[in-house]
């Protein structure tokens, strides 16, 4: 069986989280009170993990499909692993479309999208094909370029002034019911609650005993980070500009002009979004092969091709982008808490239940 170290495992967290949050300014529901929206989500996301360990732990040599039907049984099971296998095929389509748009509108303006997505399926592919050992290599050479990069997009933006901390201003100006309905679902959903896809990869880590701290540890560091990203972006543009783009980091790191010589910085965002794009719509597309190779039985490499073409094809049914990031954000946030909540919760219940029973029993 293929293993991955803790190491390797945060890094995987970490890039996967970020992934393509940074496209979007997220809690602006919330208008200049987004960062407390994502604070609280932040906080329930880390409740979320306490659950999917506490899961997890019951069959550490299990994936997420095999919980299931630990826990349904086999027949029930196997339909809810084929059902979140589909989903996890939909989220990596969502990244795939993505790139053909984020490529549209700010590198190659001429190239169809459907080239450019197809090459960076073929290449999430091919990445799939040799397996996660491979993947969380690349993930490793990766995670440095993208620390680097933002980094200096951070100190750049603090050199030339641009953050405003009035634009934070007024805190709760509407009271906390704005910001609870914007961390709530959409938030906990979008980014924090994804880390669910982690049940299918946790049986790989060779350091079993390690995986709790260093999921913890990760999750809250990517949380600050996301944080203090939605800071920056909000502090620089203001709720109302924000509120109105389409790609919210790229704006600010366009407004960066140091002494009339280091400017147009746009190649690094696009650098550090296709990275997260990559890297995300990756391990969706092999957590969905894994999920139905347990089910099926069907040999890993049989399953790469066809739920390939399936995303691919699936991501030419929205028509434009402005329908793409509204299904996203608006329909999809509200349809993905069956997967992240309903479903694990339903486990841990479940296991709780015929837990009682085995004790009822030998006494």
């Amino acid at each position: 069986m293929q293993q991955i170290g803790k190491r390797q495992m945060s890094i995987l967290i970490i890039v996967f989280l970020i992934g393509s949050t940074p496209l979007f300014e997220l809690g602006i529901k919330a208008k200049q009170d987004a960062w407390i929206a994502m604070t609280l989500a932040a906080a329930a996301g880390l409740l979320l993990t306490v659950m999917y360990l506490r899961i997890h732990k019951r069959a550490p040599e299990a994936g997420l499909s095999e919980l299931y039907m630990m826990h349904f049984g086999k027949w029930l099971g196997g339909a809810v692993g084929l059902l979140h296998a589909c989903w996890f095929a939909y989220e990596s389509m969502r990244n795939v479309r993505d790139v053909g748009e984020l490529t549209s509108m700010a590198l190659l303006t001429l190239t169809p999208k459907w080239i450019v997505m197809l090459l960076i399926l073929l290449a999430s592919a091919y990445t799939v094909s040799k397996g996660l050992e491979v993947f969380v290599r690349v993930g490793q050479l990766l995670f440095p370029i993208a620390a680097v990069s933002y980094a200096l997009v951070l100190l750049l933006l603090l050199i030339t002034g641009l953050p405003d901390i009035h634009h934070l201003r007024p805190v709760l100006e509407n009271g906390f019911a704005p910001v609870w309905r914007a961390a709530f679902p959409d938030l906990l959903s979008f980014p924090f609650g994804q880390i669910v896809i982690m049940l299918v990869f946790w049986k790989y880590v060779a350091e079993k005993k390690e995986i709790g701290r260093i999921t913890y540890w990760s999750q809250t560091g990517v949380s600050i980070f996301l944080i203090m990203m939605n800071v920056v972006i909000m502090s620089v543009l203001g709720p109302e500009l924000a509120s109105v783009s389409s790609l919210p980091l790229l704006e600010v790191v366009q407004l960066i002009r140091l002494a009339n010589f280091l400017e147009r910085l746009d190649v690094i965002v696009t650098l550090l979004l296709f990275i997260g794009l990559y890297v995300k719509m990756t391990a969706l597309y092999m957590a969905s092969v894994f999920s139905v190779n347990a089910v099926t039985g069907i040999a890993y490499r049989y399953c790469v091709m066809p739920i390939g073409l399936l995303i691919y094809g699936s991501s030419f049914l929205e028509p434009n982008n402005t329908y793409h990031i509204w299904i996203g954000l608006d329909i999809t946030l509200k349809v993905v808490p069956l997967f992240q909540v309903a479903l694990p919760l339903l486990m841990l219940l479940v296991g709780v239940r015929k837990k009682y029973k085995a004790k009822t029993k030998t006494s």
